[in-house]
């Protein structure tokens, strides 16, 4: 990534814990993550990944001397095209140096500062061109990065000098937050920044990193499950999704982030699609040739069902011309049967019968 692209961009992650086992337990656990040990030159440094690929590292306080200088939180690595010349800037502004440049096997420097407010926020410089150096900030578990300061404003002003950010847009939330502002670069909105509230304990984090969950109520019962705590939350943010901010099993605070409840709502949905699918598919694909004849039977009688809800004169016109074309067939046999029917031939004798006895009642009585 050329130097005009790293700059304020978010590139890396690394929890700082006391978890001896560098978080992996609870992550796994909430999360799917899994750890394994960087075969790099640094022996302590532990790699964290997703399903999907690397997450972050992980160190651990007690272990290793970045961890034990900036405590237990989760640190976010910022862009810089050159490293010596962003510690200067930062100690131009009021900040200061908690970890020294340090260089890395595979190529790129790093350093760790603290704002002039105290947050604590790690400078990474890649080594030549890191095309695609941004991607795991983009496509990975954290989907967002919040500051709090007791000034905003004046924070914002130094990472502004430091990063290039600027203030991209404004969310007004009253109280004592009052405005949630809006950084990035350009259009792009990287993060948030608001003031802090009382209510926030000391060691509250400065930055505070949020993980992409599926379900934020399923995640928080995880954390708890998983010996964390909720602290904030959930409860729904501009913009659509949920949040919650929790601590992990080691006091590590972060926030969840996604939809309230995604996995509740796709099962029902998921089951009542599958249910017809596989019931309707099966059916016209196992039935035989020869019952071709019950097909065609079964959509004889869905069209008179069909003509019925129609028009009375379509009705009629339908019944006529069914009756003239079934004429010829079952008209001559109705009228074989009527013509020896036994009623015309009792009439006649009965007239006959008459006839002879009114003629020969008359000759009887002469």
């Amino acid at each position: 990534m050329s130097s005009s692209l790293v700059l304020g961009q978010f590139l890396w992650h690394e929890l700082l814990t006391s978890d001896p086992e560098a978080g992996a337990g609870f992550y796994s656990k909430v999360l799917g993550w899994n750890s394994r040990p960087w075969d790099g030159d640094d022996a302590g440094y532990t790699i964290l990944a997703a399903p999907t690929g690397p997450v972050g590292g992980a160190r651990v306080v007690g272990k290793d001397s970045l961890a034990s200088a900036a405590g237990p939180i989760w640190l976010t690595y910022v862009g810089v095209p050159d490293l010596a010349t962003a510690l200067a800037t930062a100690e131009g502004s009021g900040g200061r140096v908690l970890h020294p440049i340090t260089a890395i096997a595979d190529g790129g420097r790093y350093a760790v500062i603290a704002d002039p407010q105290g947050g604590i926020i790690g400078l990474y410089e890649p080594a030549g061109d890191m095309a695609g150096s941004s991607g795991p900030a983009a496509a990975g578990p954290v989907s967002w990065h919040e500051l709090t300061a007791d000034d905003t404003e004046a924070a914002l002003d130094f990472y502004k000098g430091l990063f290039g950010w600027e203030v991209v847009g404004e969310v007004p939330l009253g109280g004592e937050v009052g405005t949630y502002y809006l950084f990035g670069t350009g259009t792009t909105q990287l993060g948030g920044a608001f003031n802090r509230p009382k209510h926030l304990p000391p060691t509250w984090p400065r930055w505070l990193v949020y993980l992409s969950v599926p379900s934020v109520t399923a995640a928080v019962a995880a954390v708890e499950a998983a010996g964390g705590k909720l602290l904030n939350g959930p409860h729904q943010v501009p913009g659509g999704s949920w949040v919650a901010q929790v601590v992990d099993s080691h006091g590590v605070a972060m926030a969840l982030r996604g939809p309230k409840d995604a996995a509740p709502a796709v099962r029902p949905h998921a089951g009542s699609a599958a249910r017809p699918v596989a019931a309707a598919k099966p059916k016209p694909k196992t039935k035989a040739k020869a019952k071709a004849k019950a097909k065609t039977k079964a959509k004889a009688k869905a069209k008179p069902s069909a003509k019925v809800k129609a028009p009375t004169k379509a009705r009629t016109q339908g019944t006529v011309k069914r009756r003239a074309k079934q004429a010829p067939k079952k008209k001559p046999a109705p009228k074989s049967r009527r013509k020896p029917a036994v009623r015309p031939k009792v009439q006649k004798k009965s007239k006959g019968a008459a006839r002879t006895r009114s003629r020969r009642a008359p000759r009887r009585a002469k």
